[in-house]
Parts: structure tokens; sequence; C-alpha cells
């Protein structure tokens, strides 16, 4: 069977489980600080909602060949789709606290993956720590072309947004979009420095040409 898968499947196989696992992470967490039925109510009732977490099983024992884009792709539907629904369950029932718990696991987790990209990838300039954040981020299919390098230099990297894949995951779960931004900019802004302390980024919401989107920069402190 896995003669019909190629690399990039793999690749985004792995990524959709380290989303998954970051779900995980933050159901731990919120049990850890408040009432563990209540959680288990919230996990559940959004797993029989949107399925399950992927099996830990090889990805030749679970994937359709027949249909291998299409089953990756509803796999990423699956995984963003619940993580938001739980974690607005989570924020409309702790409120306040709820959200500060859950930016601190997503800070936690980014500077877990951060410091595993740098035993695994160069993490030397800003393009290398750009391309590490894309083997762990789950930014869509390949084929979506999401981001676009716009400067690349040796301290600094700039890239563009113009097209938001997550937004209609968070809107069918009833998630708060700027919540969400912020949780996943606190990711990243963890993972980055985590990955080489001496870059930082930052991301600004304005008008990129016609259309609005997300201007990225990666650079040294």
């Amino acid at each position: 069977m896995s003669r019909f898968l190629a690399p990039i499947h793999f690749w985004l196989f792995n990524k959709i489980k380290y989303h998954e696992d970051l779900e995980k992470e933050v159901i731990k967490g919120f049990k850890e600080i408040f009432n563990s039925n209540e959680i288990d109510n919230i996990e559940k009732s959004n797993i029989k909602k949107y399925s399950s977490r992927i099996p830990d099983k090889p990805l030749e024992e679970l994937i359709d060949t027949n249909n291998i884009h299409g089953w990756l792709q509803e796999r990423i539907r699956i995984a963003k789709t619940r993580q938001a629904a739980i974690l607005a369950d989570l924020f409309q029932k702790y409120k306040d606290n709820g959200i500060l718990l859950a930016r601190n696991i997503y800070k936690q987790n980014g500077i877990a993956l951060g410091k595993d990209a740098r035993t695994k990838y160069n993490v030397s300039t800003p393009k290398d720590i750009y391309n590490a954040l894309n083997n762990y981020i789950l930014d869509g299919m390949p084929c979506d072309n999401v981001n676009s390098i716009d400067v690349s230099e040796d301290d600094y990297l700039e890239y563009s947004q113009l097209t938001c894949l997550h937004k209609r995951y968070w809107d069918e779960a009833g998630a708060d979009q700027n919540i969400m931004y912020d949780l996943r900019t606190t990711w990243i802004e963890a993972f980055v420095n985590s990955a080489n302390p001496d870059f930082k980024y930052q991301v600004s919401s304005e008008k990129i040409g016609q259309k609005e989107g997300f201007r990225h920069k990666i650079f040294r402190k």
C-alpha cells in the first residue's frame, strides 16, 4: 500500500497529528485545573459531532488509497473544526480564565515543538525557521498555497497571507476568530523564539494589494 503514498502525504499526516496532540494537551490542561467530568463531556460531545482523533496507527493502515487527497483534506477539516469547537465550549464555560489557560497551553506546545525543530532542522536564518515551522503548523493542503514569501534576507523574512483557511472551520464550530488568531499567534511566537532565541515573530492585519490579509515577519532581535 505504501507505494501509493509520497513523502508529502506522510509530512501532512504528521502535521495533522501535531494538531491533534495539541488538542489532547488542551484537554489535559483543563482537566488539571477544572472539573474533569465537565471537560470529559465537552470532549465527548465534540468527538461525537465531528468524529474522533486519528488512531495511533501507521498512515498506510488508515488512508483511503483511492482518494488520498480527499482523505487528508477531510482529516484536516475534522481536526481543525473539532479543536475549535472544543475551545469554543471551554471558553463559553470558563470565560477569561479558560482563554488564559488555553493561551498558556498553546505557548508551551509552541515552545516544545520549537525545541524539537532545533534538534532536527537548520534554524540559523529566518527562512530556515519558516521552513521548520511549516513542518509542524497545519495550514491546509500544500496545493492551497496559503503563504507567499515577499522578502527573504539573512536576518529578515516577510511573508503575506491573503487567504485564511481556518476561518471557515472556526465559523462552523462557533469559535471567536479573534481569540483563535490570538492563540495561533501565541503558538507561532513561542515556536520561533524556541527554535532560535535570536529571532522573533510578528504579524499584523493590513491591506495587501487590493485585499485584506496578514503580514508575517521573522527577524533578528
